[in-house]
């Protein structure tokens, strides 16, 4: 005998022993709700059914989501992000800078001896500190250039004014005379009233250097050109070694104009 027929057999049994109570038997009763209670189980079982369905289908998707070699998204708040690349290094730029206009009044420097190591002649026109000096080429002898093998002669020193070792260096040569002008550039240049051209240029380099440089060219041809750094390295400065040894170079550009148009190294 089914379930159904033995849960049907003792409702008819439990409804027969309570008949006095409901008037006569009737069977139709009996078998209503027989089929009644047959009906609400099939529904009960069928729920049930597609709720497991659901769960197994959800377990089912969760498990292929995650199965080996297929790694999760990750959430957008951990997303990986590339770094970005280095700026690359700065060019080097020019300043333009006035050149000092000096008055009659203000002649400029005279400095030392005519003759010797040409670093010795650089070195007296050092302000107050230390100044040591470091190398010499060609020479500059009472108004006569020699030439060293890079078609100049120059001469290099340190100078210390309390603030850092920096490298000043003057360096000379001869053209034919020549009406001096002023060449366009990243630089301030300026015709003097004897037809001397000044340039005045400050250079800050990709390695961090500062260049501070005046340019002298007379009518006679002479050209002067007084250069320093803010490294207490000769020039040319290795990057790699060097490093800047003082926030900006030992002399203002008005003192770089007064050696580059000193009488001193005239002709």
């Amino acid at each position: 005998m089914s379930p159904d027929q033995q849960s049907g057999r003792r409702l008819h049994e439990a409804m027969r022993h309570t008949s006095d109570a409901f008037g006569p038997h009737r069977a139709d009763l009996v078998l209503g709700a027989a089929a009644r209670g047959r009906r609400l189980r099939l529904v009960r079982r069928a729920r049930i059914a597609a709720l497991a369905a659901a769960v197994a289908g959800a377990a089912v998707l969760g498990a292929a989501q995650l199965s080996p070699g297929t790694a999760p998204a990750p959430s957008p708040a951990v997303t990986p992000t590339s770094t970005p690349p280095a700026p690359p290094a700065p060019a080097p730029t020019a300043t333009l800078v006035p050149v000092p206009t000096r008055p009659p009044s203000a002649a400029p420097p005279l400095g030392g001896p005519r003759s010797g190591p040409i670093s010795a002649q650089l070195a007296a026109f050092m302000p107050p500190g230390t100044t040591t000096r470091v190398s010499s080429n060609g020479a500059f002898e009472d108004g006569r250039v020699t030439l060293s093998e890079i078609q100049t002669a120059s001469g290099t020193v340190l100078h210390d004014d309390g603030h850092g070792r920096g490298s000043v260096t003057v360096g000379l040569s001869d053209y034919s005379p020549r009406t001096p002008d002023c060449d366009p550039g990243p630089w301030h240049c300026e015709i003097l009233d004897d037809g001397t051209s000044v340039r005045a240029e400050k250079v800050r380099l990709t390695s961090g250097y500062l260049l501070w440089t005046v340019s002298v060219l007379r009518p006679d041809g002479r050209h002067i050109t007084v250069a320093e750094y803010n490294t207490d390295r000769i020039i040319p400065i290795d990057a790699t070694t060097a490093s800047p040894t003082r926030a900006e170079p030992p002399l203002t550009i008005d003192q770089l104009q007064g050696i580059a148009l000193s009488p001193h190294w005239n002709r």
